[in-house]
């Protein structure tokens, strides 16, 4: 390769490191813009749930007053009757019922006057009942309505969270149970690093007859970073391998091959997230399960474990052409790789 070319090279790769800086700052802009809104949203949430509960205590509390209220009254009734019909009936024995009527007698009352007062009060009764049940009906469509919005902030809250976990994978100080369920591992890992894995980019590597996609791995360990260049055919062996020993694996959801349409935009970039959800779930999973791998996590470990996930240059390509020929095509590849993804 000549000085030119190599200095196109050069003039290329340094083009594509800051097309993807400027990328990793649009990333980090928006992930703590969807840090805000949830926060947001979160503090929303808990003080809907405060507000229903102080209005639910306080409704209990009215009805329990007026149900009180009209327990007295309807006693205070019943007792007022029974003395009136005990005087209609033993006026001239009052002494004997301790009801003294010597001094002022009591007017008497009318069947009209006390059929007038009984109908008024059973009207306020049926007022005050009105009332609890109008209360009631109230409560209830409230009640509705606060749990439809509950639902809607958990719905809105699964799809934040699910698009966080995407862009930036899980992180020790957020595993969830739901996390973990989503990501298939078992037990607390909130105490355990976390393989931190991402798949940022893919790219056309080859001649138009021998042409193929490479697929950019980023990984993180802790503080511990580095890149990996693997093709698909390279996962399917993973897949294949690690399955045999882990059966679960075989379980999770691994993109199938297609040998017609493979190099359309759309398709490449539905299976770059299917495998970066599989290597995530598939990683952890492993990780869970071998404790001697969990109890000191590191780099050297994890590649000790899967040779695949250790940071070379990118794959090698088989080629008819003469081995002089292979190995310029081999350096002219290196060198105008594209940079490293540094992560979030």
């Amino acid at each position: 390769m000549s000085n030119a070319e190599l200095k196109q090279a050069m003039v290329t790769m340094m083009m594509k490191k800051d097309e993807i800086e400027d990328r990793n700052g649009v990333l980090k802009s928006m992930l703590e813009q969807e840090e805000q809104y949830t926060k947001g949203l979160r503090e929303e949430l808990t003080q809907l749930t405060k507000k229903y509960e102080e209005q639910a205590l306080r409704d209990q509390t009215k009805v329990q007053s007026v149900t009180k209220d009209n327990a007295l009254l309807k006693h205070q009734l019943k007792k007022y009757i029974t003395a009136v019909q005990m005087l209609r009936r033993d006026g001239p024995n009052a002494e004997n019922l301790g009801i003294h009527l010597d001094e002022q007698p009591l007017p008497t009352i009318t069947p009209s006057a006390l059929e007038e007062t009984t109908n008024h009060e059973a009207t306020e009764y049926r007022r005050k009942l009105i009332q609890v049940a109008e209360m009631h009906g109230e409560l209830m469509e409230f009640n509705e309505h606060l749990q439809r919005q509950l639902l809607q902030k958990e719905s809105s809250l699964k799809k934040l969270t699910s698009e966080l976990v995407e862009l930036r994978g899980p992180l020790p100080t957020d595993v969830s149970s739901s996390l973990q369920d989503s990501y298939g591992v078992s037990g607390s890992s909130e105490w355990r690093p976390l393989v931190n894995i991402w798949i940022p980019s893919v790219f056309l590597k080859g001649s138009k007859s021998s042409s193929h996609h490479v697929y950019q791995v980023f990984l993180r360990i802790k503080d511990d970073e580095w890149n990996v260049y693997r093709r698909y055919s390279e996962f399917y062996s993973f897949f294949v391998a690690v399955k045999k020993l882990y059966p679960l694996v075989a379980t999770f959801e691994f993109p199938p091959k297609k040998s017609v349409g493979n190099k359309e935009m759309r398709f490449v970039d539905e299976r770059r997230k299917k495998l970066q959800l599989f290597l995530r779930k598939t990683i952890q999973h492993i990780v869970s399960k071998d404790e001697n791998l969990a109890s000191d996590l590191c780099k050297a470990k994890l590649v000790s474990c899967f040779s695949m996930l250790g940071d070379n240059t990118q794959p090698e390509i088989k080629s008819k052409r003469s081995k002089v020929k292979s190995s310029k095509s081999s350096l002219a590849s290196n060198s105008g790789s594209p940079s490293h993804y540094t992560g979030l």
